[in-house]
């Protein structure tokens, strides 16, 4: 009797021990796969760019050397039309100015001539007043012939229009009578991009520009196209454009015009790009690189580049098919280029992937294995 109460307690014990052992193991299945699973919350959702893997034609990224030019046609050349001494110069290279903006000052004996000669004829304008006065009195009084009144009347005309054109002579110049100086001023709104002149400097009539202006609203981006890549840049291609001073971001564009003639010194063809520069960021003189995609006519299934991640020598996309099912998928790029990477396969047209915070995903959903 005691060995059957014995032998019953054991397997009792033996069935609770399985049982415990069995309701352990299935709980640490369930805490295993709760873990392993992942759903976007609320915040994840929000901050995510979701897009599909679409069919693309492969092309080829030509990057081209580039340099920021003025517009010609908005550029102003500022000459002296007498000769002198500067005295003074009221902007430097650089500068912002308005229409209007006295430039520079300068000293000149033309200056003295004019102003002699102006005073000379309002002296003779009052005596040819005088005498035309006297000649019209006795032309009443039947003692001047009409020729006298005549020659009277033409020679205060000649006079006046002597005057009229010295007058017009001063404007010209900008002349400033009462300082003695004559005066450039600016005749369009623009930037300084070259001042080639200083106080003290001896200017003459029709010269060297002194100083050039221009409108950088708008610029041209001139681009070499060396001989090998001649046969694939077109005019009308879309570009895009980096420059240094702004790692992070892109400008667009498009080729506006290619020149027919070839430049033997550079060994390149000339592409012009013209782009909008109302911000001011793209300076004359600055170097940049153009690129241009050149298309190899054949299909592939693409993805944005930065959708790419590389980990452990592997490359990896998050591929959203809902909110509680993201997928981690191994790929292989067949071929890359600046915005985009193509698959020869293991990914399918149409499919979801993650472009933003899809890194942050990868690395929970890693952390959950």
């Amino acid at each position: 009797m005691y060995h059957n109460n014995l032998y019953r307690l054991t397997l009792f014990a033996l069935v609770l021990l399985l049982t415990s052992s069995c309701a352990k193991n299935k709980n640490e299945h369930l805490i295993q796969k709760e873990s392993a699973s992942f759903c976007l919350n609320d915040f994840m959702k929000d901050d995510i760019i979701k897009v599909p893997i679409e069919k693309k034609a492969i092309t080829e990224s030509i990057l081209l050397n580039a340099k920021v030019e003025t517009n010609p046609d908005k550029m102003v050349h500022f000459v002296s039309l007498v000769s002198g001494v500067v005295t003074k110069t009221y902007f430097s290279s650089g500068d912002e100015v308005r229409k209007g903006q006295l430039l520079l000052e300068m000293m000149s004996g033309e200056l003295s001539q004019l102003t002699a000669q102006k005073s000379s004829l309002q002296s003779q304008i009052l005596v040819a007043q005088r005498e035309l006065e006297s000649v019209q009195e006795m032309h009443r009084d039947k003692i001047a012939s009409q020729r006298d009144l005549i020659e009277a009347q033409s020679n205060l005309d000649v006079l006046k229009a002597e005057l009229q054109n010295t007058n017009a002579q001063l404007n010209l110049y900008s002349a400033s009578t009462e300082r003695g100086v004559f005066q450039v001023r600016a005749s369009s709104s623009g930037t300084i991009i070259s001042k080639n002149v200083a106080a003290g400097m001896q200017v003459s009539a029709e010269g060297e520009p002194l100083f050039t202006i221009s409108d950088l609203d708008e610029v041209w981006i001139m681009a070499n196209i060396y001989a090998g890549n001649i046969p694939y840049v077109k005019q009308g291609m879309p570009v895009e454009i980096t420059a240094v001073p702004y790692s992070n971001e892109l400008f667009f564009g498009e080729i506006n015009t290619i020149s027919q003639v070839f430049d033997s010194d550079e060994r390149v063809l000339k592409a012009r790009i013209v782009m909008d520069n109302k911000e001011g960021k793209l300076m004359p003189g600055m170097l940049v690189d153009v690129t241009v995609e050149k298309e190899e006519g054949l299909m592939a299934n693409a993805a944005p580049v930065n959708a790419l991640i590389f980990d452990d020598n592997q490359h990896f996309l998050v591929l959203y098919k809902s909110d509680c099912d993201i997928e981690v998928r191994k790929v292989t790029p067949n071929i890359q280029n600046g915005n985009t990477v193509y698959f020869e396969n293991n990914i399918d047209e149409g499919e979801q992937i993650i472009t933003k915070n899809h890194l942050l995903i990868y690395n929970h959903i890693k952390a959950l294995k």
